[in-house]
């Protein structure tokens, strides 16, 4: 979503001239009216462009726990509509955002069985698509989220009794260097995909560099681990220009010297 601002298909050019081989498409912009398109015109830029993709699912207002049952019931048939999206577009993954208690307050007990209940029939679906389908970790910081580290994920995995344990590590989202190397020695082989930027205990999503994480160690670990999978730069960049983005590849590569 660096560049959510501009029509999609420009956004895809930019990510081209700027190095990269992949390109995270996030199905609000690609379903946005104003800057979204279609998947057949999609299919077509990424071709012309040679480039790879992966796919995040919605997050705008969409909730696959809510305690609301009519919310909670579209929250799925938009991932479901998201999964076949990465279907129809050949992408190699799709992320997907687990569920959040509405506040503090909301039921966990309650909000562990729409968890469960949600990412069973996501999961299956995906698996019945064809899709590798990877869960994501979410804000460590945020009292209303239930999937955070490595044993809340085992975790999810065990009570959907799901064959296939995938996830996409945001390292930002964990905030520490420590604790992002001890996630990273407990989910081992089962990290699918990363999302790579910097990140501090108040701020996250930071440009390379520009936090208090130890990308390098972290890089280092990943690759001892033999991950192989693709790196996702996911920063926030206030004026989406491409000479910055191109600046921020350039640091990203710097991490594997």
């Amino acid at each position: 979503m660096t560049f959510f601002q501009r029509p999609i298909l420009e956004a895809l050019g930019i990510i081209k001239r700027c190095g990269f081989d992949c390109a995270e498409i996030w199905v609000d912009h690609a379903w946005d009216e104003e800057r979204g398109a279609s998947v057949e015109e999609l299919q077509l830029a990424l071709a012309e462009l040679k480039l790879q993709s992966t796919i995040h699912c919605s997050i705008m207002d969409i909730n696959i726990t809510s305690p609301n049952k009519g919310i909670r019931e579209e929250s799925l048939r938009q991932t479901y509509q998201a999964i076949d999206f990465a279907k129809d577009l050949g992408s190699r993954l799709i992320v997907i955002h687990p569920g959040n208690r509405f506040s503090r307050l909301e039921n966990i007990e309650s909000h562990w069985a729409h968890q469960v209940s949600s990412m069973t029939k996501i999961l299956e679906y995906a698996k019945r698509q064809g899709v590798l389908a990877t869960v994501e970790n979410m804000d460590s910081d945020k009292d209303v989220i239930s999937i955070k580290y490595w044993d809340d994920l085992h975790r999810l995995f065990e009570d959907t009794g799901s064959t296939e344990k995938w996830i996409t590590l945001d390292i930002t989202h964990i905030r520490d260097t420590a604790q992002t190397l001890d996630f990273i020695e407990k989910a081992g082989s089962h990290i699918a995909h990363v999302h790579l930027s910097d990140g501090a205990h108040d701020k996250m999503h930071l440009r390379i560099g520009q936090g208090e994480l130890d990308l390098r160690k972290i890089v280092a670990a990943l690759r001892e681990k033999g991950y192989a999978g693709i790196w996702s730069l996911e920063c926030f960049i206030a004026n989406n220009t491409e000479e910055q983005m191109r600046e921020e590849f350039e640091q990203a590569l710097a991490l594997f010297d």
